[in-house]
């Protein structure tokens, strides 16, 4: 844990441009892409997608830096507390030599890796495993260079995504008697590791990281209602009716839900296995459409399996 939490203090603090490959796992197959990367102390981190030829394409963004390491301290406490974290030996990353760290589950499997540079304290790679031991998310260096401060942010003139106003405990039971649904944990191993907002011309939009130590899941949050003709057409994503509501899904790349539910939109975003995404879009608000009855009767279903359950004991 304290090279794990070195790394992150480095990676905050320390110049370095790269190209990363990024591989998801979607429907059985490992897709990847890759993009440059560039961070830059005090300024933040610029993303550019790299295309097939390695010339930088047009979708970028620029994530600002945060005042403080608290949400990556938060990572990590979340993951020494639901996995046995252990060192296990070295490997080469980007010709670099990297000590490697495992974070294993109870009953011994390997949930996740991660690789630090063994000369800077950067980290170089990150795996997420599922229960069969298949890589469902992976984000490694392919090149590196470490300590040139010089060059703009990629992606300076595209979107930029700065979340610099944190939100207090305070600030969000405000909001709360309001309306809003901003739960403080997820699950048992999923707790709110930031939070924060933002004004746009819509109105605000609150941003909420939950994470188990591996996997990270942004939950968006803001009031209004989706344009239901173009959500499926502009946005690459597909309507799924859940629980008598519709949420739009797009599992290509970065795992996508969005539904309005009580004046309300949500937007999930998650680098993680397919059950966690299940998991947290189950503790929000169903979507529109899924009312009382519908609530009751899944009430009377789970109700029924624990009946049978114990009947069979």
């Amino acid at each position: 844990m304290d090279l794990l939490r070195r790394a992150a203090e480095t990676s905050r603090v320390t110049a370095y441009d790269g190209v990363q490959s990024v591989a998801v796992r979607s429907a059985g197959t490992l897709a990847t892409e890759r993009a440059e990367v560039r961070h830059r102390p005090g300024e933040g981190t610029g993303y550019a997608e790299v295309t097939t030829r390695n010339a930088v394409a047009g979708r970028s963004l620029v994530v600002g830096p945060t005042s403080s390491a608290r949400p990556d301290e938060r990572v990590l406490e979340s993951l020494e507390h639901n996995y046995r974290v252990t060192r296990a030996g070295s490997d080469t990353v980007a010709g670099r030599t990297a000590e490697v760290v495992d974070a294993r589950r109870g009953d011994g499997s390997v949930a996740g890796r991660f690789w630090v540079d063994e000369r800077t304290s950067l980290p170089l790679r990150r795996d997420v495993l599922d229960a069969t031991g298949e890589v469902t998310h992976s984000v490694r260096f392919v090149t590196l260079a470490v300590g040139d401060d010089t060059g703009t942010l990629p992606g300076s003139s595209g979107e930029t995504g700065h979340w610099r106003n944190t939100l207090s405990p305070r600030e969000r039971t405000r909001l709360e008697r309001r309306g809003w649904t901003l739960p403080e944990r997820i699950s048992w191993n999923l707790p709110l590791v930031d939070a924060r907002s933002k004004r746009t011309t819509d109105g605000r939009v609150v941003h909420l990281s939950y994470s188990d130590g591996l996997s990270i899941v942004s939950v968006f949050v803001q009031r209004g209602q989706l344009g239901h003709e173009s959500v499926g057409t502009t946005s690459g994503m597909r309507p799924v009716v859940e629980g008598g509501g519709t949420i739009y899904v797009d599992d290509s790349g970065q795992s996508r839900r969005m539904w309005e539910s009580g004046g309300f939109v949500y937007t999930v975003l998650a680098d993680a296995p397919p059950e966690m995404t299940g998991t947290v879009v189950g503790a929000l608000p169903d979507p529109d459409g899924s009312g009382f009855w519908a609530r009751v009767w899944r009430g009377f279903e789970r109700l029924g399996s624990r009946i049978a359950d114990m009947a069979g004991r």
